[in-house]
C-alpha cells in the first residue's frame, strides 16, 4: 500500500506531546506503510458520512487519513476536541 505525507500532518507531528508522538510515528510509518490494508491493522475507524475518510485514536489525538485508489494520505493529527473542525 502507497502512503503518502501531507506537509501539515508532519509539521503538527512534531508539535504533539513526546508519548503521544511516538506512538503516532510507530503507527505512520512502520505499521501503516507494512499493512497490506487499512482493515488489517484493527485500529482504523471509517467516518461516517464520509467515502474514503478514516481515523485513528490515539489517547485524546485522533489522526486523519484519507484513502483514494489504493492509496493512503495521511492528512492531519489534532488533539479531539479540534480535530472534527478541520476533518474532513
Amino acid at each position: 500500500m502507497q502512503v503518502n505525507y501531507n506537509k501539515k500532518f508532519l509539521k503538527q507531528l512534531a508539535s504533539l506531546p513526546s508519548e503521544t508522538r511516538t506512538q503516532v510515528e510507530q503507527f505512520v510509518f512502520d505499521d501503516l506503510a507494512s499493512a497490506a490494508s487499512l482493515s488489517s491493522l484493527g485500529k482504523v475507524e471509517k467516518m461516517q458520512g464520509y467515502d474514503g475518510f478514516y481515523k485513528v485514536r490515539f489517547g485524546n489525538y485522533r489522526l486523519g487519513l484519507m484513502v483514494d485508489n489504493n492509496a493512503v494520505l495521511v492528512k492531519t493529527v489534532m488533539h479531539r476536541k479540534e480535530i472534527y473542525k478541520f476533518f474532513p
